[in-house]
C-alpha cells in the first residue's frame, strides 16, 4: 500500500489550488478532468453557498482553489469535493482514549481509500494533520491545539444533512478543545449514524453518538469506541448485525484503562495479531492505517497497513508543533503492507509471521 503525503500552507484558496494541482497529476485526477458528466438535477448551487456560509466559509474558498487548479466550474467542484460528494460507505473502525494518548485503526476496502495524509496550515483556521478523502474531507486527525478526532460508522441509512468527513474537517479547523467539539457536533445536521471519538490536550475524552434526530455525548477519563452506540439513550438505534464491533470493544477498553503511552498504544493497535486489527486474505478489506496521538505534546504516529514497525522500520513520527513552526516533512510517501505480516495480501512476498 502507498499513501501520499501532502503539505500545504497559505490562504484557504491557495491550499485548495495546491491540493488541486497535486490531484490533477494523479490517476483519479486525470479521470476527473476527462469526465464530462453533467450536474444532476437535484444539485442546488445556491443551497451549497448558504451551507458553507453558515458552517465553513474557509472550506468554500478552498473548493474555489480546487476548481481553479482543475480548470472546472465551481459548481462541479462543490459537487465532487464538497458536502454532496463526500458520501463514501465507510467501514469498521476502533479507537482508544486515555488522558495521555489517543489511538485509532481505520478499516475499509483499499480500492475505495483516498490514501492521502494531509498536513495543512490555512490562514484563519487551525492547522491540522489527518487522512483526507476527496481533498476537503477528513477521516481523522489532530490540530495544532492537540484536539484529535475520528469517525466510526454505526448506520448506513442516509438522510439530508452533513457529511461525516466534512464534520471532522470543520472540527479540526475551528475547535481547540473537546468541549468545543462536542458543542459543534451538536449543531451539525447529521445525515448518517456515526460515533465520533475525541481527545484534547487537557486529557478530556468524549465519544459523540450522533444520528439524524439523535445525539448523546459520553465522557470519561478512559473511553473506547467501535461501530455501535453504547449509551442507553442511543442503543436502540444500533444495526442488528454488529458482532465484530462488540467483540473488539473489551480489549480497547482495557488499553484505555491501562493508560498506555502513545508508542505502546500504536503497537497494540497496529500489530497484525491485535484483536483490533483486520486482515483478510486477498486484501479485500482490512486495517488501512493506524494513527496515534499524544495531544499534550502534539506528537502523531502514523502507520500504513499492519506491523508498521516491521514493514516500514518504524511508524512515521510527526512533531506537529515543529511542523506548524515551518519545518516540513522530508518525505512525500508512506508504504505499508495490507494485513501486515501475519495475513499478507495475495502476491506479497513477506513470509507469514505471528507477533505476540
Amino acid at each position: 500500500m502507498r499513501v501520499s503525503i501532502v503539505q500545504c500552507r497559505g490562504t484557504p484558496y491557495e491550499i485548495g489550488r495546491q491540493q488541486g494541482l497535486i490531484f490533477a497529476a494523479s490517476r483519479r485526477g486525470l479521470n476527473f478532468q476527462r469526465s464530462k458528466v453533467a450536474l444532476p438535477s437535484w444539485f442546488d448551487m445556491r443551497a451549497e453557498e448558504r451551507f458553507y456560509e453558515k458552517f465553513a466559509p474557509a472550506i468554500f474558498e478552498e473548493i474555489s482553489g480546487i476548481a481553479n487548479a482543475l480548470d472546472t466550474s465551481l459548481a462541479r467542484a462543490c459537487l465532487f469535493f464538497g458536502n454532496g460528494g463526500l458520501r463514501p460507505r465507510l467501514g469498521g473502525c476502533s479507537a482508544v482514549m486515555s488522558p495521555a494518548a489517543f489511538g485509532r485503526n481505520y478499516d475499509f476496502q483499499p480500492q475505495n481509500y483516498g490514501a492521502r495524509l494531509a498536513l495543512v496550515q490555512p490562514e484563519g483556521s487551525y492547522a491540522s494533520i489527518g487522512f483526507s478523502e476527496l481533498l476537503t474531507g477528513r477521516l481523522d486527525g489532530m490540530n495544532e491545539h492537540g484536539l484529535t478526532v475520528s469517525l466510526h460508522l454505526v448506520g448506513r441509512r442516509r438522510l439530508p444533512g452533513m457529511s461525516c468527513l466534512l464534520m471532522i474537517r470543520i472540527v479540526l479547523d475551528q475547535c481547540a478543545t473537546t468541549d468545543e467539539a462536542v458543542e459543534m457536533f451538536g449543531r451539525f445536521p447529521h445525515a448518517v449514524a456515526y460515533n465520533y471519538s475525541l481527545l484534547d490536550a487537557g486529557g478530556r475524552a468524549a465519544v459523540v453518538e450522533a444520528m439524524p434526530g439523535g445525539f448523546h455525548a459520553r465522557r470519561g477519563p478512559a473511553l473506547a469506541c467501535t461501530n455501535h452506540f453504547q449509551s442507553q439513550a442511543m442503543r436502540p438505534y444500533n444495526r442488528a448485525r454488529s458482532r465484530t464491533s462488540w467483540t473488539r470493544l473489551p480489549p480497547l477498553e482495557a488499553w484505555a484503562s491501562q493508560g498506555l503511552a502513545v508508542d505502546a498504544l500504536f503497537e497494540a493497535l497496529n500489530r497484525s495479531t491485535s484483536p483490533a486489527f483486520f486482515g483478510s486474505p486477498g486484501g479485500r478489506f482490512g486495517t488501512l492505517h493506524t494513527i496515534a496521538t499524544e495531544p499534550s505534546s502534539k506528537v502523531v504516529l502514523v502507520g500504513v497497513g499492519g506491523d508498521a514497525s516491521v514493514v516500514q522500520g518504524a511508524a512515521l513520527k510527526v512533531n506537529f508543533k515543529t511542523w506548524t513552526a515551518g519545518e516540513s516533512l522530508a518525505i512525500s510517501e508512506l508504504t505499508g503492507l495490507l494485513g501486515g505480516v501475519a495475513v499478507p495480501a495475495v502476491g506479497s512476498k513477506t513470509a507469514k509471521k505471528s507477533f505476540a
